[in-house]
């Protein structure tokens, strides 16, 4: 569930400038760019993704731009006498440098929009089309909160972004000649500085340091540990096919999937047993592909890790109907073997207009994850990795507008034609089960269904009969959606930890069953 693949590009915009905006104002006449988006394309295309796995290449991505942040970026910093911003310290730091969308441009009209920036009070944008197809964009700062703050404006869209800095009042002009598209404003919400440090804390976060202040702050869990965690003194009697286990790893990636969805798990697993051999086995997709585990196996797993895993049993009436040969001999047929469904991952967290994205606690969480922003980096991902991007997002957007081979800025294209004015409705296309992908099954190239772990467990339980004729989009499912299903019954049994997978969880959103619907939200949420 690694919506933080897009997120771990997002500390390019603190930096990159593109040759085709220009500025007439700086401090005291100096440049407004700070560094070129050249510079980070290289940061970034070292090494080729082409022979990395998707963990690799996340975890060398990291590594650079740490890396370049810590040096590059620092010294940039350091020049820059921006005294407002440093009061966001420690656990608010994480993720401080994305910054908060304030307005949209169009090429086909003037337009005027105004809001409040970090250090001027009012920041006016007046923007206008020139005969030669690029944008004009005025932006008039005024009434400064202080002399030595600088408001960090950042400009983008799926074919280029830039940012600008300003200490003074006054009015600068920019002409933005990259694509006929929207153009996105975006203001960086702490200093400079702030959001260097805040790179670096975040890359160190993602290598799985300090987790367990992440998630103090961010989705609010505390995970207590304990001396004598003990063994576990379940027996595999004790555990029918159907039920599932809900998992949470210490590690930076876990723990954001946690914030960005809600929930207090990571992970999921299903049980099936084996009816030629009667051997129980857990069933999961994970990072090393579609594969089974008997339950010792599995209990002996990640073996001094901290982590967290709670049985959760199906009801006697829904035990009583699952079909656990139809569901293995779906298991065994259609997905053992087969990669983990990165093709779809980023959609099963980033599936709306707005209003369900991860905010931050920074500034009391009026600064959020924006579609605009996803946008911008999925162009910036598809410029310095096409093939990594293809894997992990055009392919499902392709499928979402009904083209082919289209690259992000293609796809936003085809997006506005086919829904004027709302291209954020990209990621709210659902996912459907049908679709398949380039993957591999065995090692061996082929084509097929793409599933993370909870759409795996779905599909366990669909081919099981639990849903009966109900019509379910496993492809949607999170950890979350697993154990809100009313087709669980408590108590619970821990298995590893000490967390319940339900305190306090959606308590005012719970799911229910209906005549129509095994997974119905109930009318205000």
């Amino acid at each position: 569930m690694r919506i933080e693949s897009l997120l771990i590009v997002a500390a390019s915009f603190l930096g990159l400038t593109s040759a085709q905006l220009a500025g007439d104002n700086g401090m005291f006449g100096s440049p407004v760019t700070l560094v070129s988006s050249r510079d980070v394309e290289s940061v970034l295309k070292e090494d080729s993704s082409d022979s990395l796995s998707v963990p690799d290449w996340f975890d060398s991505t990291v590594a650079k731009i740490k890396s370049w942040a810590d040096s590059e970026l620092k010294k940039i910093a350091w020049d820059l006498v921006d005294d407002l911003g440093h009061d966001i310290k420690g656990e608010d730091m994480y993720w401080n440098f994305v910054p908060r969308h304030v307005a949209t441009l169009s090429h086909s009209s003037e337009q005027r929009q105004e809001f409040e920036g970090r250090c001027f009070k009012s920041v006016k944008i007046h923007s206008y089309p020139e005969e030669d197809g690029s944008l004009t964009i005025e932006a008039t700062y005024k009434h400064p909160t202080s002399p030595m703050c600088a408001e960090y404006l950042i400009l983008g869209n799926s074919a280029d972004f830039d940012m600008q800095y300003r200490f003074f009042h006054g009015t600068e002009t920019y002409k933005w000649t990259s694509g006929s598209g929207k153009v996105y404003i975006f203001d960086l919400r702490t200093s400079f500085s702030s959001a260097v440090e805040g790179i670096i804390k975040t890359a160190d976060f993602m290598f799985s340091h300090d987790v367990f202040e992440f998630l103090k702050r961010f989705p609010e869990l505390t995970f207590d540990k304990r001396a004598d965690p003990g063994i576990p003194d379940i027996k595999e009697d004790d555990i029918h096919p159907g039920d599932a286990v809900l998992v949470t790893y210490m590690v930076g990636s876990s723990a954001s999937i946690m914030w960005v969805s809600g929930s207090v798990a990571s992970h999921s697993v299903i049980f099936l047993r084996d009816p030629g051999t009667g051997i129980l086995h857990a069933v999961e997709a994970s990072a090393q592909g579609i594969h089974k585990m008997t339950f010792e196996e599995f209990l002996k797993e990640d073996a001094g890790w901290y982590n967290n895993a709670v049985l959760v049993p199906l009801k006697e009436e829904q035990r009583a109907k699952f079909d656990n040969d139809a569901a293995w001999k779906k298991f065994v047929t259609d997905f053992e073997g087969n990669d983990y469904g990165y093709n779809n991952l980023v959609f099963s967290a980033i599936d709306s207009m707005d209003g369900n994205y991860p905010c931050l606690p920074m500034d009391d969480y009026q600064t959020c994850l924006s579609w605009e922003f996803v946008e911008v980096l999925c162009g910036l991902l598809d410029r310095v990795s096409p093939e990594m991007a293809n894997l992990l997002f055009l392919q499902g957007y392709n499928h979402r507008i009904g083209t082919t081979g289209l690259n992000m800025t293609e796809i936003v294209k085809v997006t506005e034609l086919m829904y004027p004015g709302l291209s954020g409705v990209l990621p709210a296309l659902p996912e459907e089960d049908q679709w398949e992908y380039p993957i591999h099954h065995d090692g061996k190239p082929t084509t097929g269904p793409s599933r993370v772990c909870s759409a795996l467990v779905c599909e366990m339980l669909r081919a099981g009969g639990i849903f009966g004729d109900h019509e379910v989009s496993c492809t949607e499912f999170t950890p979350w959606d697993i154990y809100s299903m009313d087709i669980f019954t408590t108590p619970t049994y821990q298995l590893k930890g000490q967390k319940s997978i339900t305190d306090h969880m959606a308590e005012s959103c719970r799911t229910q069953i209906t005549a129509d619907s095994y997974y119905e939200r109930a009318p205000h949420c």
